[in-house]
């Protein structure tokens, strides 16, 4: 077992455990700052439907993108409609010449605009001509958009959306999704049953991500967790467990592609079977450690669990709370 190593060997294969925990710990942040809702630490499963299973009308990803809430994060997965507003270029000096609701109106017009032309097909006589009907909806639109009862569409499109989707854009992530061309503007306005969810081609990405990297930390913890001298059965069970739950949540996330109710439960799966990795990970980790020392060793350990509780505590009241906060308020505003 693990004890028969030198100390040595016991303490470094403790610090691998221990980052590994600060590891994924960083990996449950990125999953806040990425894919939860405004207020909510983690993706809600409303959060996880939408983003695995995605609407169950047709809708393009643009549309989505551009109907989501502004305050949801800035990105492919989140919401796009702070293009049209605190993303865009010129818009503090916008709201620092003029009342703040009056900008607003005219970037909704914008909005709207650019949401009518998408639902209307891209029609490209439009985009070509720089002329598009005003929505019916539009109260106001800004003057440098507007010809007549027309707007200047592709004008439009170019300052909101290609500026930063383009291949010489300002957004690295973003010029991997261009929109300079017709053909590429088509490809992610037309509309699907699940429009709005994650592409193929990201869920692949991801996919081959988390197998290679976490499947690796997954087998090794595993493996150290069975070099243990708990109970057999205990080791048996908890030792594979968390490489199977994460094969198993990757799988939910294909199978909610599927249509209808059926994908959307694989959808609803994924919260499960991820509590299960995070659960099982924290177990394996924890009672490694344990098994790795003696009575000091041991008394050491939950010092350290101690001071880290107590950094978490201060970290969320200083840190996490105010920022949680200032999302609702900039929701509420």
């Amino acid at each position: 077992v693990l004890r028969d190593l030198p100390f040595s060997a016991r303490l470094t294969l403790a610090c691998f455990l221990l980052a590994v925990g600060l590891g994924y710990t960083s990996a449950m942040v990125q999953l806040h700052l990425q894919h939860a809702g405004p207020g909510s630490v983690l993706p809600t499963p409303e959060d996880v439907v939408r983003h695995f299973h995605g609407s169950a009308e047709k809708t393009s990803p643009l549309e989505q993108l551009i109907t989501a809430d502004e305050a949801r994060p800035f990105t492919g997965t989140g919401s796009m409609a702070a293009a049209f507003t605190r993303r865009s270029d010129g818009w503090t000096k916008a709201i620092k010449d003029r009342p703040e609701t009056d900008v607003r109106a005219e970037r909704e017009g914008e909005r709207l605009a650019v949401l009518d032309w998408i639902r209307a097909g891209v029609p490209e006589e439009a985009y070509t001509a720089d002329k598009f009907p005003l929505p019916a909806g539009a109260k106001a639109i800004t003057p440098e958009y507007r010809d007549g009862d027309s707007v200047k569409i592709r004008t439009l499109f170019t300052d909101r959306c290609v500026r930063c989707h383009a291949k010489e854009g300002d957004d690295e992530k973003a010029t991997k999704y261009p929109l300079e061309t017709m053909e590429q503007i088509r490809k992610y306005a037309t509309p699907d049953v699940g429009g709005g969810r994650v592409s193929i081609e990201k869920l692949t990405q991801s996919t081959h991500a988390h197998l290679l990297s976490f499947a690796v930390l997954f087998t090794l913890t595993g493996v150290l967790f069975a070099l243990t001298n708990y109970p057999g059965i205990f080791r048996v069970t908890l030792a594979p467990l968390v490489l199977v739950a994460q094969v198993a949540d990757i799988a939910c996330w294909w199978l909610a592609r599927i249509d209808g109710p059926t994908g959307e439960q694989f959808a609803r799966a994924i919260p499960l079977t991820g509590a299960v990795v995070g659960g099982g990970l924290a177990l394996q980790i924890v009672l490694t450690l344990f098994h790795l020392f003696g009575a000091l060793g041991k008394l050491l350990l939950v010092v350290l669990f101690a001071a880290a509780g107590f950094a978490g505590l201060v970290a969320k009241e200083k840190v996490v709370e105010p920022y949680l906060k200032a999302k609702a308020e900039a929701v509420r505003k």
